[in-house]
């Protein structure tokens, strides 16, 4: 599919509060069937285990559940990393171009994230099953952005399978005549309120699918132009974004990483980025000191560490992990510019593995 090549700008000043799991836009539906039941499902047998970890309430949206790391949470000897720092053949073969050439930059910035990076294979953003999926829509683009929008409000504090079921149920509103109809912003204004609430949908959220779908739906608007997003910075395409009902910056940058397939996204206000830093940093404390020493030489971010960090540790505070404040989080992801939606990937699988699968620097 091909993302689009920009230069970055600061200065957003939208934010949402919390992380969620972003659900991937990776298929618009051709031909909706109502969801069969699945029926009444026989109680499974007692047996004794080893209690398994709990995974954090808000996992972040690239990991993918049949990581194999994930599942088992099982401690795994080091790789043995090669003194050229090549990657294998394998890896090289599953990942697009562009991502090899970002994790390849993240390793020549910290060699040390060699053995994270080849431990397994990034089956979301960044393999070649991935962009395909998404080349597919390339004819329809627009409609392909509607949908992921769409997808992202239906995703908002649920968790995963509640997502899953009310998207199938939204899907099954536009089944009809012998054709069927798939969903479409169009199709979607001509829904009464209550039809879009009966399949979960809250009422604001209602609001947000609406609005979301009379701005796609109007071909003088910017986000239905394929030129404005050819030709606009990601920043521009962020505050574009965020003037929907429903889109907050955080969900911007999703959009931009998972369905625009942006290289350089960062996300410090993602819960899971947040993990993955304060992983990162356990085993890697000079990186954090080098980066409070530059820091302490900016006026504009000593004025900004004054303020309270998103993730911080109440006195009651259960995390297992500490928050480094967010001027740090992004000072030290600025190093692996133009590049940083490969380092966040980074970070979110270290938010979920075993930090004992890393070498000491």
């Amino acid at each position: 599919m091909g993302a689009i090549t920009r230069s970055n700008k600061s200065g957003l000043k939208t934010a949402e509060n919390t992380s969620q799991v972003y659900p991937l836009a990776t298929d618009i539906p051709t031909g909706i069937k109502k969801p069969k039941s699945n029926g009444v499902s026989k109680p499974k047998p007692k047996t004794k285990s080893k209690p398994i970890p709990k995974a954090p309430k808000n996992p972040s949206p690239i990991i993918d559940a049949t990581d194999a790391s994930i599942k088992k949470q099982t401690k795994v000897e080091p790789l043995e990393v090669p003194l050229d720092l090549t990657l294998p053949q394998e890896f090289l073969d599953y990942h697009t171009p562009g991502f090899i050439e970002g994790v390849k930059y993240c390793i020549e910035r910290d060699p040390s994230l060699h053995p994270i990076i080849v431990r397994e294979n990034f089956t979301g953003f960044g393999s070649k099953a991935f962009d395909e999926k998404l080349a597919k829509a390339d004819d329809d683009r627009i409609h392909l952005y509607w949908y992921s929008l769409v997808r992202s409000v239906i995703a908002q504090q649920v968790s995963g399978a509640a997502a899953k079921s009310i998207e199938g149920k939204f899907k099954s509103l536009f089944t009809g005549g012998d054709d069927g109809v798939i969903p479409t912003a169009k199709a979607t204004l001509d829904m009464s309120e209550e039809q879009l609430r009966s399949v979960g949908l809250s009422r604001p959220k209602v609001k947000y699918v609406q609005h979301i779908s009379q701005v796609f739906a109007n071909s003088n608007e910017k986000l239905t132009s394929l030129d404005f997003y050819r030709s606009a910075t990601v920043d521009e395409i962020y505050n574009e974004l965020c003037k929907l009902k429903g889109i907050g910056l955080w969900s911007a940058k999703m959009f931009a990483i998972f369905t625009m397939e942006e290289l350089d996204v960062f996300a410090e206000d993602d819960l899971g980025v947040a993990r993955g830093m304060a992983k990162y940093l356990e085993q890697r404390p000079h990186v954090l000191q080098r980066a409070k020493e530059e820091v302490a030489n900016d006026d504009s971010k000593q004025t900004a560490l004054k303020k309270r960090s998103k993730f911080y540790n109440k006195l009651d505070s259960k995390r297992t992990w500490k928050p480094i404040h967010d001027v740090y989080v992004l000072h030290i992801a600025e190093k692996f510019k133009p590049f940083r939606s490969a380092f966040m990937m980074i970070l979110w699988r270290l938010s979920l593995t075993n930090i004992d699968v890393l070498d000491k620097e």
